[in-house]
């Protein structure tokens, strides 16, 4: 069973899509001390908006039509909710953005490492043929550690690189960023 129901609509212009909670408990944390607008979304409101939001091509303009019941939205927290849902992502998304930061510092790191185990196999290489010629088991196990480190090195950059950052992290930081200045609108179910 679906906890948000979930809508969307397409014309010339925007993308529109629309969310129906049963309760404001399941889109903002009431539990949270703060004032309208500076309460935190849940995780299952966040989660809902970030992922349809994903679904729509960037450049595209959207709306999000949130819709709550009647009696759960009081003067104070329909005046704000708007501006708390915008907040709240602008937030998420300077995380996001400083995760990047230390993801692409932890990423050249990995590529200086990588280089220098792969300069070492190559290296080591050519050293073990002169110094033990004689000894080819102890040549070969030492060039087989030392490419298991260096391909070791070179997945774990890659993996860092390819997939979490330019995959998931990027992609997590442009839905925040779009969620952060899109239209919200609010309706009374």
């Amino acid at each position: 069973m679906r906890v948000v129901k979930y809508s969307q609509m397409e014309t010339p212009e925007k993308s529109t899509v629309q969310l129906s909670f049963k309760t404001l408990s399941q889109l903002v944390e009431l539990d949270d001390p703060s004032q309208y607008p500076h309460k935190e979304l849940t995780e299952v409101a966040e989660d809902a908006i970030a992922s349809h939001l994903g679904d729509v091509p960037s450049n595209r303009e959207v709306e999000l039509v949130l819709r709550l019941p009647t009696n759960e939205l009081k003067r104070g927290v329909e005046e704000n909710l708007a501006e708390t849902i915008r907040q709240h992502f602008t937030f998420r998304t300077s995380e996001v953005a400083l995760e990047c930061t230390r993801k692409k510092s932890g990423l050249k790191l990995g590529v200086k490492i990588t280089v220098t185990l792969v300069v070492i196999l190559a290296l080591a290489g050519t050293l073990l043929k002169t110094v033990a010629a004689n000894d080819t088991s102890v040549q070969t196990l030492i060039v087989g550690v030392l490419t298991i480190l260096a391909w070791a090195g070179i997945w774990d950059t890659f993996e860092a690189y390819v997939i979490e950052y330019r995959g998931e992290l990027l992609r997590k930081l442009k839905v925040y960023e779009k969620a952060a200045r899109m239209m919200i609108r609010i309706e009374r179910a």
